[in-house]
């Protein structure tokens, strides 16, 4: 397969669309458009001027065919560099064979071996080892479901197009039929009609659930085991040690929307999902254990199993006597058929009434009879379908995916403090020093229960808070605390928030250990964050709770929110540091500790290549427990195609055996390097700061040289853009943010700052030095330089020019400008790259040669947005023309970057 003329078969027949269901005239409208634009980027003269009067001369509707056919360009060329990576990824792996390929699970379990890794020592990394991945709604998925859907099916037909052996018919019919997909493409709304509702996030977090990771994760579990067999004999993996987590319906964080009647829709869905694709594949398997009691005799405890089923239903009935003398298929069909009942229930319904009944299913009566008849039945057998099955047992469960339940922090002080002031026992709960309510919250969890009422509390805030915590007792009680992650505080700033948390759940009956994590997300919380553990480890009534969760405590670290506080480099470094210190203080204490990294998709919220992001974390943070975040478009573009989320489920197990294992020349970090990283991180956060929360106007000029009204306007999701009416940064969440700025193609959470804290070291050897031997450093620098690649200046120019103020528009420019160019210079001269992103050239070379159709994009979205500003009212039918075009440069812009927020 060639990536070029893949590339071209599907621009050739998207110009066949174009100019058959709009009209040849567009079509050459946009190749002139196309060749101004490389032309542009070749340097010649005039042809920018050509090319923003050719834009500013087309109507709305040419506008919007225009920027549609670039946008559905860049779904296209997406689909294919796909499709060619997985045909890369099986060529690698054949010339390789039987040699593992680069970053698998066997090239690390080969690597340990060779570092002198002892049997003793794998074995105790095996009990730690715990990877969990947490899916979440944040809106930065710009696509439709529907469209996303059309391009997989079009990534189909183009891998069977490539298949060696076709006949000539069969080529031009694949041909036929992605023609007609690109054409019902052409022809779908890229926006969508109707603001999401959180239960449709749900469907799409399970959607991948179901079709991309229930058969992606069990075989990365038997990559393991193979990859152990082979290298550590006698070893084996925790029965479920990569699992998957959840915020979708659970996150209420700024979200109104999620509602204790959601989050109970929301778990009847993940139980729903498991039930119902279990009944199924229990009947697909039971067909293939057609083994005869006469050839094989089942065991007796089989048998019993069989027996305590009776009597059975009366459809059940039939099965039994059909299959009396194939007893594994038999027992195998009677699950499935206990589970067809249990599908009828109403979880949801069940949880919210008065008087709730018990669980009808759970997940020891699917592990019985399958470990029952696994150990019986012949090895070759019980190590086929009966075995994926098992591992979707122990790694599913019964709930699919744990779901967190988050809150901000000020909600849940407020919430407690309205019900202490009914109880008569504090007027002034949420306005009390922390001190002075870690003391008081201590006092009141070692006194009995107060008497409350069912809803305590007279706001309706309250109750809802309220209502979340019993909704969480009675699931876990009825159907098990397995259903849940930790509770989740978002903005956590003392010990006290914590013990709120706590308080709420005690008093609501939540009894047994009740995991808690608290989140850092701003500069001062995440250099406080060792400060407040050990608070909490020394709290007598904490400890009870930890060591009812077996002395494990998860902490979540903030990416986005700690640098749209601090800027790039200051937010990356406290961040490492705090890593560090809270695994110092979990190791003084004898806690088990879990970083949860809260990464985006772009490098401005922790994104960039898991992998090497894993590796660079701090020694000793990791020790086999690693939880991350997938949000957003980083679903769909890392699990979408399950080849592809096999290699990324690999890579991120690999660099977790690799980063927890002993090293026998561990990363020595030099005073040297911390003193300049310390100097560093404070110039720029000084650069920072000074511009985006100093300077007056800034956040008027944000808001006039970004897309960010627009956006706000997306259907992407059904939380608000902001935790409320935007009066400074603090309030405005971090992915519009940065989606916004990426549009425009500043960029600026990606780098701004980097340059000034690089200047003012004026050490170039050492820098050199730093960049060499220390990973953290080197990942750094490395992924900024992706975050400068795909910032554009000259670009950005266009933008500043919508701002009304052209003195304040050219006063920042100039500044950031400036910024930017000696934060390149400076980055390039301590890696000693020529280019950007010299060490990844085909990253570059396609960022290279996506300019120019990305350029467009940008130039269109400027002239849309003058237009619309201009319009008397932003509400008529010539204003929802407008922004129907700015959809479509939104959508276009993301796919062409590969990034939203």
């Amino acid at each position: 397969m060639q990536l070029s003329e893949s590339i071209h078969l599907l621009g050739d027949l998207l110009g066949e669309v174009l100019s058959e269901l709009e009209s040849p005239e567009i079509f050459q409208v946009e190749e002139q458009i196309r060749a101004e634009a490389k032309a542009r980027r070749a340097g010649q003269e005039g042809a920018e001027t050509h090319l923003q009067a050719i834009v500013a001369a087309l109507s709305p509707s040419d506008l919007r065919a225009v920027a549609a056919a670039f946008a559905t360009y860049f779904d296209l060329v997406n689909v294919v560099e796909e499709t060619f990576r997985v045909h890369v990824l099986r060529q690698q792996a054949a010339e390789r064979y039987p040699a593992p390929v680069h970053d698998s699970i066997e090239e690390a379990i080969i690597q340990l071996k060779e570092r002198g890794v002892t049997q003793e020592q794998m074995a105790d990394l095996l009990e730690h080892l715990s990877i969990e991945l947490v899916l979440t709604a944040h809106p930065t998925e710009a696509r439709r479901r529907t469209v996303l859907s059309k391009l997989q099916r079009i990534a189909t037909l183009l891998e069977t197009y490539h298949r060696n052996g076709l006949l000539p018919h069969e080529k031009e019919a694949l041909k036929d039929a992605m023609r007609a997909e690109i054409s019902a493409l052409w022809l779908t709304d890229r926006d969508r009609t109707a603001k999401l509702a959180v239960t449709d996030e749900v469907r799409t977090g399970l959607y991948f659930v179901e079709s991309v990771f229930w058969d992606a994760i069990p075989r990365i579990y038997a990559d393991l085991d193979h990859a152990l067999e082979r290298h550590y004999p006698g070893l084996r993996a925790p029965r479920a040690w990569l699992t998957l987590g959840s915020w979708i319906g659970g996150d209420r964080d700024g979200n109104p929307n999620v509602t204790r009647e959601v989050t109970a829709e929301t778990l009847r869905l993940h139980r729903g999902l498991t039930v119902e694709t279990y009944r199924r594949t229990l009947q697909d398997v039971a067909r293939s254990l057609s083994l005869s009691a006469n050839r094989l005799p089942p065991p007796a405890e089989l048998i019993a199993w069989v027996e305590s089923r009776r009597p059975f239903p009366e459809h059940a009935a039939y099965i039994a006597e059909r299959y009396a003398a194939e007893p594994y298929r038999l027992a195998l069909t009677l699950l499935s058929a206990e589970l067809a009942e249990a599908s009828q229930e109403d979880m949801k319904s069940n949880l919210l009434r008065q008087h709730p009944r018990p669980a009808r299913v759970s997940v020891e009566l699917l592990r019985q009879p399958l470990d029952m008849i696994a150990a019986h039945i012949p090895a070759r057998i019980a190590q086929d379908r009966l075995l994926t099955l098992r591992r979707q047992v122990e790694i599913f469960g019964l709930h699919a995916a744990r779901l967190d339940i988050r809150e901000e922090s000020s909600r849940l002080n407020a919430a407690l403090g309205e019900v202490l002031r009914a109880l008569g026992m504090c007027p002034n709960f949420e306005q009390l020093p922390a001190e002075e309510r870690l003391h008081l919250l201590s006092h009141l969890l070692t006194n009995p229960l107060p008497e409350l009422a069912p809803r305590p509390g007279v706001t309706n805030a309250t109750a809802e808070t309220w209502a979340v915590f019993q909704l969480v007792e009675r699931a876990r009680r009825i159907y098990g605390a397995e259903l849940f992650g930790p509770f989740i505080i978002s903005m956590t700033h003392s010990a006290a928030d914590v013990l709120t948390v706590l308080l709420l759940a005690r008093w609501t009956g939540n009894t047994g250990g009740f995991p808690i994590c608290p989140l850092f997300e701003s500069v001062d919380d995440l250099r406080r964050a060792s400060e407040i553990l050990t608070a909490l480890f020394r709290s007598d009534i904490y400890r009870e709770n930890l060591s009812a969760c077996g002395n494990e405590q998860m902490v979540m670290i903030g990416y986005s929110d700690s640098n749209k506080d601090g800027g790039y480099l200051m937010a990356n470094w406290m961040l490492y540091q705090a890593q560090e210190a809270v695994t110092r203080t979990a190791q003084e204490y004898g806690i088990r500790l879990t970083i949860f990294h809260g990464r985006g998709g772009t490098v401005a919220r922790g994104g960039g290549p898991a992998n090497r992001a894993i590796r660079a974390q701090p020694a000793g943070s990791i020790h086999g427990r690693f939880r991350v975040t997938e949000q957003g478009e980083v679903i769909s573009s890392r699990y979408a195609n399950p080849t592809l989320a096999h290699r990324h489920l690999e890579q991120i197990a690999s660099a977790v055996l690799l980063a927890s294992a002993p090293h026998p020349h561990p990363e020595n970090i030099p005073s040297a390097w911390r003193a300049a990283l310390d100097q560093m991180a404070s110039a720029a956060h000084r650069t920072y700061r000074q511009l985006v929360y100093e300077t007056p106007g800034f956040l008027e000029f944000w808001q006039a040289v970004t897309p960010i009204d627009e956006i706000k306007r997306l259907q992407l999701g059904s939380r608000p853009a902001s935790r409320a009416a935007v009066a400074d940064v603090t309030r405005i969440r971090a992915i519009p943010w940065v989606f916004s700025w990426m549009q425009s193609r500043y960029n600026l959470p990606g780098w701004y700052g980097l340059g000034s804290g690089l200047l003012s070291v004026r050490d170039l050897p050492l820098l050199r030095e730093m960049y060499a031997g220390w990973a953290f450093f080197r990942t750094l620098l490395d992924n900024s330089e992706i975050s400068l690649l795909k910032a554009d200046m000259d670009i950005a120019a266009h933008y500043a020019s919508l701002d009304p103020h052209p003195t304040r528009a050219q006063t920042l420019f100039r500044q950031i400008r400036t910024e930017y160019d000696q934060t390149r210079e400076a980055v390039l001269n301590i890696s000693g790259h020529q280019n950007l992103l010299d060490s990844e050239p085909y990253t570059q070379t396609a960022v290279r040669l996506r300019n120019p159709y990305i350029d467009p994009l940008n130039f269109i979205q400027v002239e849309v947005l003058r237009r619309l500003r201009a319009l008397p009212e932003r509400e008529s039918p010539q204003a929802d023309a407008l922004h129907q075009v700015i959809v479509l440069t939104i959508n276009g812009i993301a796919a062409g970057l590969k990034n939203t927020g």
